[in-house]
């Protein structure tokens, strides 16, 4: 019989979210307790970090630092592009602003987090570093 506590205890989702990162063979770095840098070289630098924080486990990506002096009509044009972004492409998850950073986040439940729940999120990422940044960088130009 399974212990109710033991599944949902972190270091259980901690132990699931490392096979999931070993089964997909995605290269990370075990960074602390619950916590991961995934890399990929199709990502130009970019790392998704995944944190274990019972009872979601949150992804997070930093795209790029804003420029100090964007205008306000570039920083419209940006932010209404994210917005539809956030209402097309990012349906678990969402860009934000971190300071002066821009970063796109996914968070799920751990409680019934699968593998292919983790890997959707980590894609959804990947199309925010590899796609989406191009139309970001657009805005900017």
């Amino acid at each position: 019989m399974a212990n109710d506590s033991f599944s949902s205890s972190p270091n259980h989702t901690a132990e699931k979210l490392e096979g999931y990162l070993l089964n997909a063979g995605i290269a990370h770095e075990h960074v602390g307790e619950g916590m991961w840098i995934l890399r990929d070289p199709n990502w130009v630098g970019a790392q998704v970090i995944v944190q274990n924080t019972e009872p979601l486990v949150i992804f997070r990506v930093k795209l790029m630092d804003l420029p100090a002096n964007l205008s306000d009509a570039k920083a419209a044009a940006l932010f209404r592009h994210l917005l539809e972004l956030n209402a097309s492409d990012m349906l678990q998850g969402a860009y934000a602003l971190e300071g002066n950073a821009l970063v796109a986040v996914e968070v799920m439940q751990s409680e019934n987090l699968d593998q292919n729940e983790f890997l959707a999120a980590i894609d959804s990422l990947s199309l925010a570093i590899m796609d989406h940044r191009q139309g970001v960088l657009a805005k900017l130009a």
